[in-house]
């Protein structure tokens, strides 16, 4: 599907908006500051100032619409594209700034000039040396220069509305392409900012489809393991332990395969899990399979990823309690430490009944779940146990709502 069935994303209107009044403010301000400070301009321009402002930031509204009409997301035809709409854009505005500033020049140059202020200076009179008498008087004071706009030509004759306009539309052109620069990065930061979110979905779905990948690469690994059992049960004539063994397993997969293999669950629900798959080993090794489970109850509710016990307990049976000609002791522990939960599953079989003649399979599947639900905050270590055996160890942060 190409990129126009999607169109791109945009920056907010309300943050182009203020975009805008902030860059004509700014205008207004530093326009101000210079006439004030250079040509002594009175409040009559500065009103006439705010109106060009207010204009030009109206000229900028149709100039964003029309950008926002044809733009695109490559940016050389968007730059094309603002560079041509800027023309007709700094012709208005130059329109605009000629007409509210050439209508108060001409009420500043309407005005009467002020009288000539009245000399205190006393008349002199005296005489020549004819006798006559004469009357100096003090001179009157210059007349005060006609008042002198910002942008006022000197040659008035040689100046048109038309050449004012195209005059100021120079200025003007530079103004629009500027703003028109700050909206291409706001729609710049808005297509980045889309390309995370959708970067971030990616990664979620990703890392729920590798989830469940895992978490139904269990049940096929286990059920080849229990039909097996099931299937000496029945040859060697055991029919009450097949039956049970039969209950149990669809009592085990009607709960492990109605949850939602993405989700946590209670501890709890975990542990019952265990005592189920347990329970049918223990009719498989009914003298030797003895089981210990160690959960506070504080415990009961910290949330774990479905099933995360189940290839662990499974090793622990198949390399632990199968080889063994002795009673082997099975133990789950749970416990807490600062904020993270730690699990571990640990058999007494022989030294040589560790997990080293498998393939590994089952460990790698809980230590990739791990990582795909917890980052590097979790972690899962195993090796042999001092004094025969082997162990498990889960570490992941301490989770106690959401499950």
């Amino acid at each position: 599907m190409s990129n126009e069935d999607h169109p791109a994303p945009e920056p907010s209107p309300r943050i182009v908006l203020l975009s805008i009044a902030v860059f004509w403010a700014l205008y207004f301000t530093i326009w101000s500051l210079r006439a004030t400070v250079v040509y002594h301009s009175g409040h009559t321009m500065l009103l006439a100032r705010a109106l060009v402002s207010a204009g030009s930031a109206g000229v900028t509204v149709l100039f964003y619409l029309a950008m926002r009409r044809w733009g695109t997301t490559k940016l050389g035809r968007s730059m094309i594209i603002a560079a041509l709409l800027s023309v007709p854009a700094a012709l208005a505005y130059a329109t605009i700034n000629w007409f509210f500033m050439e209508r108060t020049h001409e009420k500043q140059m309407a005005q009467p000039a002020s009288p000539a202020p009245v000399s205190h200076h006393s008349t002199v009179i005296i005489e020549d040396d004819k006798g006559e008498t004469v009357m100096i008087a003090p001179p009157a004071p210059p007349a005060p220069p006609p008042p002198v706009s910002v942008g006022q030509m000197t040659d008035a004759e040689d100046s048109t509305p038309l050449t004012d306009i195209v005059d100021q539309a120079g200025n003007g052109y530079f103004f629009f392409i500027a703003w028109a620069a700050i909206y291409l990065s706001l729609c710049y930061a808005a297509r980045m900012g889309a390309l995370e979110r959708r970067t971030a979905e990616l990664r979620a779905a990703a890392q729920s489809a590798e989830l469940r990948a895992l978490r139904y690469q269990v049940n096929p690994h286990f059920l080849f393991n229990t039909l097996n059992s099931l299937s000496s049960l029945v040859m060697t004539g055991k029919k009450e332990e097949a039956e049970r063994m039969i209950i149990n397993l669809s009592t085990f997969f009607r709960t492990s395969l109605t949850g939602d293999p993405t989700e946590d669950v209670p501890l709890s629900e975990e542990i019952l899990l265990q005592r189920l798959y347990l329970d049918i080993e223990t009719v498989r090794f009914p003298e030797r399979l003895v089981t210990k489970i160690e959960v506070p109850e504080l415990l009961e509710k910290a949330c774990v990823p479905g099933l995360i016990l189940q290839p662990i307990v499974e090793n622990a049976v198949k390399y632990g309690v199968s080889r063994a000609r002795r009673p082997v002791t099975i133990r789950i522990r749970a416990s807490a430490e600062a904020e993270n939960l730690l699990l571990s599953v640990e058999d007494d079989g022989d030294p040589a009944g560790d997990a080293a003649g498998g393939t590994g399979v089952g460990l790698r599947n809980v230590r990739d779940r791990l990582a795909a639900r917890f980052g590097d905050t979790a972690h899962c270590h195993w090796g042999p146990r001092a004094g025969g055996g082997f162990v498990v160890r889960l570490t992941m942060p301490l989770v106690r709502h959401g499950c």
